[in-house]
């Protein structure tokens, strides 16, 4: 819906500027706490679902109401360039994980069954959990079977497995009750502060890490209809917007793709016609998956309060905001309707590129409210989450710790180029590779002969202009190839 310039023009204006919202508008002073804030800091990470970079207040959405995310995104660090590497659910959460790429992890779709314990061992939650850490995960993990209890990692296990359902949801034994997905998920953070904060529970007063990983704003299901299902509660939210089309939600947008995405069965296809092909359905759909994301702010907000009183007695002097690291982001982005495509898979900057905001109260004023322009990965959290911890990184992983970045003093070395691999395991969703530069984005269908995509991002933000075919541009079609198998093969 919103272009890199409009985000950058945006950002540019600095977000308590741009939206009229003073400077410390949710966080404000913390309470005063007995706690040391040397210690070893808590992990509070929200984890969202198809969540698409554009799509709070902080990243330029003027329709969306998102004033807790937008909280975390003031006094902490924005990264204005970050990206999924894999943008499909299972990857990217694996991804998260482990800090690795796909084709070193594994895992290619819903599945439990490629991690061995070894592996997991390497993983960021298996590392704080062998370095003291009281462990919480809660929502969806993207993998079958109950993967989050395989291998004992988590004090706190409220994963659930696939997709899961808006409404009726069972995890760990106890059902919903009529409780909208995202609320039981809410509440099931709460309980776990409060399990944290209980000597019978954490009888070491263990420092916590817990990912809260919402469904929202993920269709109930697959299908090429699946529906947008936000809590009834919000349903008159937005109701008033009339939701613009994005630039390249257009016919001849769409025919400038590869013809194999106009052939019948094509997911990303098959999906806008029942999800945004009709301007009513699009109208609707949009401000459903809005309302979604509207729920998890909501929430995030219940959850950022429970931090200021964990135990739930009324005295604050117990709070752990002031020492817990807030994360948030998404695993991949999600197309509404450019193109005349709805789901992700691909590497247009509407799949590929998602939120990310860091938030470490213990850094001074002068860092708070921070936009960067460092290309960050979803590999790179994990990396992160083990530098705050003070442990170190298994050598397996691939992504780099932005830590630096946050505390105002990037490394000169950091990327200018990155790999995304979807290994397209399906017959109707195309099996693609190539790589995203600070000016470039390449994209190469191995299974489809070849065809090619080449984008120059500065100039074409939307990426309606495919150099692929364009004589001028062979010797860069040729050197983004070059780097694309140069990747991959340091990817595995």
């Amino acid at each position: 819906m919103y272009s890199r310039r409009d985000f950058l023009k945006h950002a540019a204006l600095g977000a308590a500027a741009f939206y009229g919202l003073p400077a410390r508008r949710v966080f404000g002073d913390p309470p005063v706490s007995t706690l040391n804030v040397s210690q070893r800091p808590n992990f509070l990470f929200f984890f969202l679902d198809d969540m698409r970079w554009d799509a709070a207040g902080f990243t330029g959405n003027s329709v969306v109401t998102t004033p807790h995310m937008d909280g975390i995104a003031d006094q902490g660090t924005i990264f204005e360039n970050a990206f999924t590497t894999t943008s499909i659910c299972g990857p990217s959460r694996a991804s998260v994980f482990m800090g690795q790429h796909t084709a070193r992890h594994g895992v290619t779709t819903v599945q439990k069954g490629t991690y061995t314990a070894e592996q997991w061992a390497n993983s960021y939650p298996a590392q704080l959990d062998a370095n003291g850490y009281y462990m919480g995960f809660i929502g969806k993990h993207g993998h079958c079977d109950g993967f989050t209890g395989l291998f004992g990692t988590y004090d706190f296990n409220k994963g659930y497995d696939r997709q899961g359902s808006y409404f009726g949801q069972v995890i760990d034994g106890e059902s919903a009750n009529g409780r909208h997905l995202t609320r039981f998920l809410g509440d099931l953070a709460i309980e776990f502060l409060r399990d944290a904060a209980d000597p019978a529970k954490n009888p070491t007063r263990a420092p916590f890490c817990l990912q809260i990983s919402f469904k929202s704003p993920h269709v109930q299901d697959d299908s090429g209809g699946g529906s947008f299902l936000p809590d009834p509660a919000y349903d008159r939210l937005y109701a008033g917007d009339a939701i613009e089309h994005a630039k390249t939600d257009t016919q001849a947008q769409f025919d400038a793709l590869p013809p194999f995405f106009q052939a019948a069965g094509a997911a990303g296809t098959s999906r806008w016609v029942g999800r945004f092909g009709a301007e009513t359905k699009f109208q609707d759909n949009v401000k459903k998956y809005y309302r979604l994301i509207h729920g998890v702010d909501v929430q995030i907000g219940r959850i950022l309060g429970a931090l200021d009183d964990p135990d739930g007695d009324g005295d604050h002097s117990d709070s752990v905001r002031n020492n817990t690291v807030i994360i948030l982001g998404s695993d991949n982005g999600f197309f509404l309707g450019e193109r005349h495509q709805a789901g992700k898979w691909y590497i247009q900057e509407e799949s590929i590129r998602i939120p990310l905001a860091i938030h470490d109260p213990r850094l001074p004023a002068t860092l708070h409210g921070q936009r960067v322009t460092q290309m960050a990965l979803n590999l790179d959290i994990p990396a992160t989450i083990l530098d705050y911890a003070g442990v170190s990184q298994p050598a397996v992983m691939q992504g780099r710790s932005l830590r630096a970045i946050v505390e105002g003093s990037a490394p000169a070395d950091w990327r200018t180029a990155f790999l995304h691999d979807h290994p397209a395991v399906g017959s109707t969703v195309f099996k693609n590779e190539g790589v995203r530069t600070e000016s470039f984005s390449y994209t190469r269908y191995p299974n489809n002969g070849n065809a090619k995509q080449l984008y120059d991002v500065t100039v074409d933000p939307y990426q309606r202009t495919n150099l692929a075919n364009d004589p001028r541009y062979a010797s860069k079609v040729a050197e983004m190839d070059a780097l694309t198998t140069q990747l991959k093969a340091e990817a595995s």
